[in-house]
């Protein structure tokens, strides 16, 4: 798989555990992303969508689903009323007892999910698979 043209991208990772952020950010610098930031909810998520929707909007949204002030399917209907964000993909971080919850996220908008625990090869495949999809349609 290969990432590189699509290294460039904007990318939020929203999730209310450091933790989690944390290790979601040091794979994506792993894979060679470097344009990416950070929210601890939903709401602060939502409030850079908005700031960053002018002039450089997001072309990568993580989005944890279980999370306190606006959670991650609220952040994510939010997303996709905004104009700039309608075909953004978002990916999903969830828990696998909240499976149920995921198939809600993707007939709400989400392009994809992912199941915690993690790792580079998985967050490396899902990138892959939803840029190059993403690529062919334009």
């Amino acid at each position: 798989m290969n990432l590189e043209p699509f290294l460039q991208k904007k990318i939020l990772v929203v999730d209310d555990m450091a933790s989690i952020r944390d290790a979601l950010i040091a794979i994506l610098r792993r894979l060679g992303f470097v344009d990416i930031h950070q929210a601890v909810d939903g709401k602060m998520g939502w409030l850079k969508v908005q700031e960053n929707a002018l002039y450089e909007p997001f072309d990568i949204i993580f989005s944890d689903v279980m999370m306190p002030n606006c959670n991650g399917i609220e952040f994510l209907q939010l997303v996709r009323s905004h104009a700039a964000h309608q075909k953004t993909p978002i990916l999903m971080v969830t828990a696998e007892n909240e499976k149920d919850t995921i198939f809600g996220a993707i007939e709400a908008g989400a392009s994809s999910y992912i199941l915690k625990p993690f790792n580079v090869k998985i967050i490396e495949q899902k990138l892959f698979e939803i840029l190059s999809k993403q690529a062919a349609q334009k």
